[in-house]
């Protein structure tokens, strides 16, 4: 087990994926990065005395420093320093700024992909620059979804079943509707929010999320009420998985990487792939627009995002980067276009945002005990 991953804060995406994304959709969103510039632009004349990134603290502010900031650094002669506040408390300071007409809080900041999608559609980021991302030819499709003008995704993760194998035995190729079953009733954990369960049982039922009315799906959901023993964020997990109370259930594959001897298998349909996204805030000198988007180019180089994904067990977006051997032929870690097809289930983040409400609202009800 990555023992050095135990030191970060095992909530820190307590809001996973359905972060607040309190948005107007008044307007058509740009189409992808790659539409947006065609040549790489001049280097401004002056530096920052220093970029201020906002991350999260434990292993991801020593991988980050290690890797991206340290060759950054010894490339452009400009140190960088982390903040780690919340990303929501961050995000609405950002918001503050951006209404004021004064400088953020922070030069760059790292964040779930909902945040960063919320950030770009209430005008809270600037466009990137693609040609100024070196590695831009060799990324997987995850980093530059056709919804994304305005942040890059740096890193992916998945939410497999978890399970305890001294209490539950599970073989490769099961369905998401084993969890149905009468054996596990009182021993289930399910997290608080719907992107873990309301894609995988869409997908189990040829639900289309984007087109389909959803009904089924949550009715679905509501049939697994009395297995569930308890609901809530990777630290509840660890709780009540330390605790006996929980036998197998629904989290990231970090958490489970927690907890010594536990296991996960992601079921046939594939497990929901989530990303963490880097953007760049509005209202920020121009030169320091410029070097934070040098900065995200060398999060994305393969040597640097070899170093991130060996330091805080999250998939490499770059498909030249190295993969950590504890990532290697597990489906919990799609790093190819081929392994993200056959395993992941990735749904667009307008889709999720648009309908983010009313779906939570109705998950809650389907699972509440």
């Amino acid at each position: 087990m990555l023992d050095h991953i135990r030191t970060v804060a095992l909530n820190r995406r307590g809001v996973l994926r359905a972060a607040v994304v309190a948005v107007a959709f008044g307007g058509v969103i740009n189409s992808g990065l790659s539409l947006m510039a065609n040549e790489m632009p001049a280097e401004p004349a002056t530096k920052p005395e220093r970029l201020v990134v906002r991350t999260w603290g434990g292993p991801w502010r020593t991988t980050y420093g290690e890797s991206a900031a340290a060759s950054f650094t010894a490339r452009t002669g400009i140190p960088v320093e982390f903040d780690v506040t919340d990303f929501n408390e961050l995000q609405v300071k950002i918001a503050q700024s951006v209404s004021a007409g004064s400088r953020p809080p922070v030069d760059l900041v790292l964040t779930i992909e909902s945040m960063a999608f919320a950030a770009q559609v209430q005008g809270l980021s600037v466009p990137l620059d693609p040609y100024m991302i070196e590695s831009r030819a060799d990324l997987s499709s995850l980093a530059m979804p056709a919804e994304a003008t305005s942040y890059v995704n740096v890193a992916a993760y998945s939410q497999p079943v978890v399970y305890d194998p001294k209490a539950v035995t599970l073989a490769d190729g099961i369905s998401w509707d084993e969890l149905l079953d009468p054996k596990y009733e009182g021993t289930l954990f399910v997290t608080n929010t719907f992107p873990s369960l309301l894609f995988p049982f869409a997908r189990t039922m040829g639900l289309d999320p984007a087109k389909d009315d959803l009904t089924p799906v949550f009715d679905k959901i509501a049939r697994i009420k009395a297995n569930i023993a308890a609901a809530g964020d990777e630290e509840e997990f660890i709780a009540g998985i330390e605790a006996g109370e929980v036998r197998l259930g629904v989290t990231l594959v970090g958490t489970a990487m927690e907890v010594e001897g536990l296991k996960w298998v992601v079921p046939k349909e594939g497990a929901v792939v989530s990303a963490e996204s880097m953007y760049v805030p509005a209202g920020l000198p121009e030169d320091v627009t410029y070097w934070a988007q040098v900065f995200i180019s060398e999060v994305l180089t393969a040597e640097n995002q070899s170093k991130i994904a060996a330091g805080i067990a999250e998939t490499p977006i770059n498909l030249k980067a190295t993969v950590p051997d504890f990532m290697k032929g597990d489906p919990a870690f799609p790093v190819t276009e081929a392994e993200i097809a056959k395993y992941g289930i990735v749904v667009p983040v307008e889709v999720e945002a648009r309908n983010k409400d009313r779906w939570q609202a109705a998950y809650s009800a389907a699972i509440q005990r």
